[in-house]
């Protein structure tokens, strides 16, 4: 009646390890239960008595997930690694056991450290966050267009990254204006402004003891056709209309003067067209008679008015007084022409709302007479004006169709022409720049000879590497580094402030090497400029001295070149030492000596020097022994600035033994502006200006003198050391040797480890403290193509 089942070992086999094991899923037991309730009816006594005997079927072996090839297949899987399907195909498996099986409690515990590993994370990017300098934004930090809008008010400075510390300039007001003008911590005013007031604190002197600024055009007119009477009140009052006459010239005349410009400014303005200019020029002679002059054009005007300022600088003085001739008056040559630079903006000031190329050219030569003319800000405003105009015709793009490769040419000179010349602005004040460099995809010019032939056929030279056009291409990539080395500093300065809260660096020894070091690096950019200038381009020297280097060496004048290329390559090899002289100057300070050495900073001393001095003495061979850059007014700003650098130097460095050599130099200034005043007042006047600070500096180094002789207890405390005096005597009473006094160590110096030093570029500064910054550098090796297209070159 009952029927008795017997247990079955292959079942409770399996019932055990369904019970053990916790992977097993529920599709698997579904598969076990039926398989019991199969073996069940095989093994009842129904079937028994059939008489058939009783089969029974092999259990499968089961696996969790197939492998990819089996699964889109269709076909049997096994947990082999490889699984013997694909092993048997000669396929790539799956299942190669690096998952590994895993429990639901596996899971969860990996969540968590996955949570955990993310909380962790979040914690470090928040301290990071405290911890960065502020108004500094990383790309994470910078507001997204997508991003909604905020329940809390706008702040324009947070958004567009103002209000960040800065190195602060100066506001100084200029005679006569009553207002306040800023400039910049790399400006000469600013460094005009710090020796002033040290000058003024070492000999207990006033301000209105001396001068340090030579009187200029702009001191007595207000522009170059206002003449300023007693007060800025009156000028108003002054009639602003022109005769007509003023500006009759006979033609022989005006072909005599427009003679002068293809050998001067043409060479290295090259922003018009030889024989479109002599076209256009014909067609202004057209009838009415000839009796009646040519028609105006204000492109011709301002040539006029340039090559009238250029040519009357050969013309000697009236009065013979030159030893005292440094006042200004209606005939300087820095003002001649100045009734055709009138005309010209009263003509351009009605092109203004359609201008064209013409008006472009007219405004960047209108920039150089003005700053000829010594009205800087004058000047600025036209280039402002300049960059504007080639944004409204969109040359700073990519060249659109043109009539011809000389055009397009054309076209990318101007631009490049006004960019540096904002540039130069903006750096040599220290004021903001007006272009961003990500808004620009002109392609630099070319300078071959088939275009050098259509720009300039008066320019033909049997030079194999280079045309007259060459100086131009150069010139530009000299910019771009310089300005590119500039930014670079000023960003790394704004970050070493903000970190530091100060307000400038020369207050810590640290961060003074830190940026020395910074600065070390950037520096490289130039050098590969030099590397790439051709030989022909360069202006050799005698006794194996090297361009472009301050080994004082004399120059060597090649006779047998015309003057347009003797000019280039002395202009393009002054403009480069005066821009490495201006980026080396910020560390003449005159802050106290630090307690710490500071021997790269040191070293820029130096080097500023060097550049300083070897800028005088190429000025000084020159003008004697040639007429290459006679009446030209840059070299003028160009000697200024050295002279400050000099002058700067000695007081900041009493003892140090190039000081006995730059109060040499500063005689052989005095004596550039001596032969320069032949042609402009503005020199005689800083010629004495020179010689009142020579007499300033003579009586510090007596005051020095005079000091250490009555300090014999203790010199390094009573004396009033610099930086680079200071260290040098402290390191050394210590006891550490010469080569010890200046070896880096990174690990025990923070600041050079903030800093880095340049790729093969050894950690051991030369044993000679005094040698300057400039020692790493070798006028040798090949030129990067690529790092002029990185600096806005390249199509």
């Amino acid at each position: 009646m009952f029927t008795t089942f017997a247990a079955d070992p292959l079942h409770q086999e399996e019932r055990a390890t369904t019970a053990t094991s916790p992977t097993n899923s529920s599709s698997q037991r579904r598969q076990a239960q039926h398989d019991h309730q199969t073996l069940v009816r095989l093994n009842s006594p129904t079937n028994a008595s059939d008489g058939a005997p009783v089969i029974v079927r092999p259990r499968r072996n089961q696996v969790i997930r197939a492998c990819e090839w089996c699964r889109l297949n269709r076909i049997k899987c096994d947990d082999k690694q490889p699984c013997h399907a694909c092993q048997s195909r000669g396929v790539e498996c799956s299942n190669t056991g690096k998952t590994g099986l895993r429990s639901l409690s596996t899971a969860i515990k990996e969540i968590e450290r996955l949570e955990a590993q993310v909380k962790d994370l979040e914690n470090e990017l928040n301290d990071s966050r405290k911890n960065k300098p502020q108004g500094l934004l990383t790309p994470q930090d910078t507001p997204s267009p997508f991003m909604p809008p905020s329940s809390s008010p706008l702040n324009p400075m947070e958004s567009h990254q103002g209000d960040q510390r800065q190195w602060q300039g100066i506001w100084t007001s200029a005679y006569p204006s009553r207002e306040s003008f800023f400039f910049g911590p790399t400006s000469a005013s600013y460094f005009i402004a710090a020796l002033r007031s040290h000058i003024t604190a070492s000999l207990q002197s006033s301000h209105s003891d001396f001068q340090i600024e030579p009187s200029r055009a702009r001191d007595f007119l207000v522009n170059p056709t206002i003449a300023r009477i007693r007060s800025a009140e009156e000028v108003s009052t002054l009639p602003e209309d022109y005769e007509e006459d003023e500006c009759i010239l006979s033609r022989a005349r005006e072909e005599g003067f427009l003679s002068l410009f293809w050998q001067s400014y043409h060479c290295t303005i090259p922003i018009i067209t030889e024989v479109d200019f002599r076209e256009h020029y014909e067609s202004l002679w057209t009838p009415p008679a000839p009796s009646a002059g040519r028609k105006a054009s204000p492109l011709v005007d301002i040539i006029l008015a340039l090559c009238m300022q250029y040519g009357m600088t050969f013309v000697p003085p009236n009065h013979g007084q030159q030893n005292s001739m440094a006042e200004f008056d209606s005939e300087d040559s820095t003002i001649a022409g100045r009734t055709f630079y009138r005309r010209c903006q009263g003509l351009l000031s009605t092109m203004l709302e359609t201008p064209t190329i013409m008006t472009l050219q007219c405004q960047i030569f209108s920039s150089v007479y003005l700053r000829n003319a010594s009205f800087v800000n004058l000047s600025d405003d036209n280039v402002a004006l300049g960059i504007r105009t080639a944004h409204i015709l969109g040359l700073n793009q990519k060249s659109r169709s043109h009539s011809s490769r000389a055009e397009k040419e054309l076209h990318q000179r101007l631009w490049w022409v006004v960019y540096t010349m904002e540039s130069n602005a903006s750096m040599s004040t220290g004021r903001p720049s007006l272009v961003y460099m990500s808004q620009v995809s002109c392609a630099l010019p070319a300078d071959d000879h088939e275009l050098a032939l259509l720009s300039g056929p008066s320019f033909a030279s049997s030079m194999k590497e280079i045309t007259w056009l060459s100086y131009h291409v150069h010139h530009v990539r000299l910019i771009l580094a310089a300005r590119a080395t500039h930014v670079a500093f000023g960003n790394r300065c704004a970050q070493v402030l903000n970190v530091s809260g100060q307000e400038r660096f020369d207050g810590s020894a640290q961060n003074t090497e830190a940026l020395a070091g910074f600065l070390v690096q950037n520096l490289e950019t130039l050098r590969t400029w030099v590397r790439s200038i051709p030989d022909e381009l360069k202006t050799e020297r005698r006794e194996g001295g090297k361009p472009y280097t301050t080994d004082r060496s004399p120059i060597q004048i090649d006779l047998e070149a015309p003057q347009w290329l003797q000019r280039q390559r002395l202009l393009l090899e002054l403009t480069y030492h005066d821009f490495m002289m201006n980026l080396y100057r910020p560390f003449i300070t005159f802050a106290k000596a630090p307690s710490t050495s500071i021997p790269l900073a040191n070293g820029h001393n130096i080097s500023c020097l060097n550049h300083a001095i070897t800028i005088t003495n190429i000025m000084l061979q020159i003008l004697k022994s040639s007429d290459i850059l006679s009446g030209w007014h840059e070299i003028y700003r160009v000697q200024w600035n050295a002279v400050l650098s000099m002058v700067g130097f000695i007081f900041a460095n009493p003892v140090c033994p190039p000081t006995p050599t730059a109060r040499k130099t500063i005689n052989g200034a005095i004596e550039v502006f001596d032969i320069l005043r032949n042609n402009f007042a503005v020199a005689g006047s800083a010629a004495n200006v020179t010689r009142n600070l020579a007499a300033k500096t003579d009586a510090f180094l007596n005051l020095f003198r005079t000091t250490s002789a009555s300090a014999q207890q203790s010199p390094a405390a009573s004396l009033p050391t610099t930086s680079m005096f200071q260290s040098f005597i402290s390191d050394n009473s210590s006891g550490s040797s010469k080569s010890n006094l200046f070896h880096m160590n990174r690990e025990g110096n923070p600041a050079v480890d903030h800093a880095g030093f340049p790729a093969g570029m050894s950690e051991d500064l030369p044993m000679d403290p005094f040698v300057g910054s400039d020692w790493p550098f070798q006028v040798t090796g090949g030129d990067n193509p690529e790092t002029w297209s990185r600096l806005g070159g390249g199509e």
